[in-house]
């Protein structure tokens, strides 16, 4: 009698941590950080539902924070300062 196969696994989902977390990062770094911040928390999501490690969510979350920050505080600036004004000729 020929042996018995083992169980079959169910079929899982993808387990898509990694991918999240280095959009993250690309994303925050080149292009809109705010997107960024969504990747990162879908990447930590991803590794907690896996089991996985959550470091690269972690840092394309927070980098991507932190690159909105600069770019909020420098928009307030900008507007503070009058860079990039209409009014910037006087005539």
């Amino acid at each position: 009698m020929p042996p018995q196969p083992g169980p079959v696994p169910p079929p899982g989902g993808r387990d898509n941590a990694q991918l999240f977390g280095i959009l993250s990062i690309v994303i925050a770094v080149l292009c809109c950080p705010p997107l960024g911040i969504l990747f990162g928390y879908l990447s930590m999501q991803e590794a907690k539902k896996y089991g996985k490690d959550d470091t690269l969510g972690k840092v394309g979350f927070w980098l991507s924070i932190a690159i909105t920050a600069l770019w909020v505080i420098g928009g307030i600036l900008s507007l503070c300062f009058g860079m990039g004004s209409w009014n910037r000729y006087k005539y």
